[in-house]
């Protein structure tokens, strides 16, 4: 082989080589060094994602060990709320909230029920004539290792499942729920987060958005209210049946706007007596329903200042941390 040509070679090989070698150290790096650290929130803290869902609802809740999701936003092609979670590393999911079974609640139930590990399952006793509550309700019951409760309700909705407990919200003890770690070596320790149901108040509603689950989370001093799509009938049932003490029973830190902000959700007498400090508005941008209505953002900006309105159309998903005593938000975008 002559100079020339041994020279032509190298010139050929050498970026070969260079370019073997830098393939090989990222292998090696992507494979022993560049480690994702693993998911955590802070000790002693709780964390509440309001997902990004486009024109739906879906809260993701992590504390005491615990982690809740309440309502799956539409089922997408892009799996947004599934990826989420796989995004924070949620394997198990100890309770699973629907608050009722419009499709922009529970679109994405029965995927939940495929990728993650439901071990609680809490439902209104509501049933549609729907596909897509049917072949939900048929994927529950081929899991019989989920504890299904139902809020006042029947124990075989519509005899497609068979019901574990029913949440009786005219007993204080029987409404409240104690979510998380449990000390055993502590006598009569109880899970730090708690759960307190209120409603859906009747489950014999003209319509569907007033079966919506009302349940208030608590993690030390702060308090979340959730009233999912309840309107007009479902907010004055709750009002009429907590009377005197409605005040001191929803007082809050955080609202979540009724159905999306409507101007049918989220009346007078529920905002005056939850008096919260921020309210969360879950919307799909520029929505063909006009959510948030007008007249609820007046009531709204009555109750609190302008930038304690968070709405996942304008800010993405809004994640909430909480030591219990003190709020911190932080937003997508």
């Amino acid at each position: 082989m002559n100079k020339k040509t041994r020279k032509r070679l190298l010139k050929i090989i050498i970026p070969i080589v260079f370019v073997l070698v830098a393939l090989i150290v990222f292998s090696v790096y992507m494979l022993f060094f560049n480690k994702d650290e693993p998911y955590e929130i802070p000790e002693g803290s709780a964390e509440i994602h309001y997902i990004d869902v486009g024109q739906g609802d879906s809260t993701l809740i992590f504390a005491d060990g615990a982690t809740l999701l309440i309502d799956t936003g539409e089922a997408d092609s892009d799996n947004t709320m599934i990826n989420y979670l796989k995004e924070k590393e949620v394997e198990t999911i100890n309770y699973f909230i629907i608050t009722h079974f419009d499709s922009d609640h529970f679109g994405e139930a029965t995927e939940v029920l495929g990728e993650f590990k439901v071990e609680n399952l809490i439902i209104p006793d509501q049933v549609k004539e729907t596909k897509m509550y049917t072949t939900f309700m048929t994927a529950v019951a081929e899991k019989p290792e989920i504890e299904v409760s139902v809020i006042e309700g029947s124990d075989d909705i519509g005899d497609m499942i068979e019901v574990d407990n029913i949440i009786d919200i005219d007993s204080k003890a029987d409404r409240v729920l104690n979510v998380g770690v449990v000390d055993p070596e502590k006598e009569d320790d109880k899970a730090d987060l708690e759960l307190e149901f209120f409603g859906p108040v009747s489950d014999t509603y003209s319509n569907s958005n007033d079966y919506s689950i009302i349940v208030m989370i608590r993690w030390g001093a702060t308090k979340l209210l959730f009233t999912g799509d309840s309107e007009s009938k479902g907010e004055a049932d709750l009002v009429e049946k907590l009377g005197t003490s409605l005040e001191k029973e929803l007082d809050c830190d955080v609202f979540k706007a009724g159905h999306h902000g409507s101007s049918t959700s989220s009346c007078d007498e529920i905002l005056d007596a939850a008096s919260p400090a921020y309210i969360i508005i879950s919307c799909g941008a520029d929505n063909k329903y006009g959510h948030p209505h007008t007249e609820a953002m007046d009531r709204f900006n009555d109750k609190v200042s302008e930038d304690k309105i968070y709405r996942t159309d304008l800010k993405g998903t809004i994640v909430l941390t909480t030591d219990g005593e003190t709020i911190q938000i932080t937003t997508e975008k």
